[in-house]
């Protein structure tokens, strides 16, 4: 209990900031719309975003084992706040682009430190404590969505605006922290960290399999947080319609992660990260054949589930180590974000090319192609099927 009860200020920090983050990037594309941006702008804005926190992602991930993890979240912070505030007084698409990039440096040194500080402060409870993370963080992003979405038919800006004073609050939350606590975890990892396999070498090929899944599950995901809400407002829906829908991914994620948080049976094992992906490519599949709003809610919920169980097993397997947590949990965030930098742009182009409905038959195809590249990859370790 007492593990769990220090790291509450980080679940509450993760809870708030992915609200804050979420209103942000529910009403970036809308207010880019309104400015006039076409699918490629919209596509164009998921890649600046995700460029910058991937270029950025292993440099601060790096760091924070070298320094302390505090103090870069609390940089993250600041950044997070100021482009909040920038983008509320844009008034053309490059100035979106030009902000948006702040948004993805400011995350690049957040979520590596704060995985990895965590996974520190977490001993032999670390499997029940990133399922808090993750259900606080998708938690946070079923509420984002409907704030943002149902603010923005008021007034466009403001979504812009409470999320920078979001930002600001937790930055004084977390700067109330003690990092303390940092350094006397770090000294006892050894002694209490969860260790679920004990080949090295097998528990980083699994790694290495759950970072491709990530990517692939992610690459769809930037799709539909960028280009998505194009077709869904050209078919007559509301930005409110829109925010309620996207929330149903983060909840189908943070269904997932408490069961996978209750046991380890799906621990280093292929059956679970070929299913998800096939799930996903189920969903997929069934949005570009249908219209129908109740199919795009099922679809949605399939989609967070495949992506919840991709995405745990990838940070858990980062993280459930000795050493270079912050580097390892950067690699996980990198491949996430490089599968939300490429998804948009190539749904982006594709979509200008042909039509709002061709970026998911992409995405389709992309995974097929990972999960082809995973099962080579399997075939030539025979000992772990």
């Amino acid at each position: 209990m007492m593990e769990e009860k220090s790291n509450f200020v980080l679940f509450l920090a993760t809870f708030l900031t992915t609200i804050a983050l979420s209103t942000v990037y529910i009403a970036i594309p809308l207010f880019a719309i309104q400015l006039g941006a076409d699918p490629l702008n919209l596509g164009g804005l998921g890649f600046t975003s995700n460029l910058c926190f991937i270029c950025f992602c292993l440099l601060f991930g790096k760091l924070s084992d070298r320094w302390k993890r505090k103090n870069i979240i609390l940089l993250g912070f600041v950044g997070y706040s100021l482009a909040s505030f920038l983008l509320s007084f844009s008034s053309h698409l490059y100035q979106l682009f030009i902000f948006i990039a702040f948004l993805g440096i400011s995350g690049a040194m957040f979520w590596p430190s704060l995985e990895a500080w965590l996974a520190e402060r977490s001993g032999k409870r670390l499997l029940k404590q990133i399922a808090h993370f993750d259900v606080s963080w998708s938690m946070g992003a079923i509420i984002g969505p409907l704030i943002g979405g149902s603010i923005f038919q008021i007034f466009p800006r403001f979504p812009f605006y409470i999320a920078g004073f979001f930002y600001l609050a937790i930055f004084f939350l977390i700067l109330r922290e003690p990092s303390k606590t940092e350094y006397k975890a770090s000294s006892n990892s050894k002694k209490s960290s969860y260790k679920e396999n004990g080949d090295h070498a097998t528990s980083s090929f699994y790694l290495y399999l759950a970072w491709i899944a990530t990517f692939a599950s992610y690459f769809s995901l930037g799709i539909l947080r960028y280009i998505f809400p194009k077709l869904f407002t050209e078919m007559g829906f509301t930005p409110l319609t829109l925010g309620i829908l996207m929330s149903t991914i983060p909840a189908s994620q943070a269904l997932i992660f408490c069961i996978l948080g209750q046991t380890s049976r799906w621990h280093y094992r292929l059956v679970p990260l070929l299913s998800a992906q096939l799930l996903i490519v189920f969903a997929l599949i069934l949005i570009f054949l249908s219209n129908s709003l109740p199919i795009f809610f099922l679809s949605f919920m399939f989609v967070g589930i495949g992506i919840g169980i991709c995405s745990f097993s990838s940070l858990f397997y980062s993280v459930n180590t000795y050493r270079n947590r912050g580097a390892r949990a950067a690699i996980h965030e990198a491949f996430l974000g490089s599968g939300l930098l490429i998804g948009p742009l190539v749904g982006g182009i594709v979509a200008q090319i042909y039509n709002l409905k061709t970026p998911y038959l992409t995405a389709v195809l992309m995974i097929i192609v990972l999960i082809l590249v995973e099962i080579t990859l399997i075939l030539k370790r025979k000992s772990l099927i």
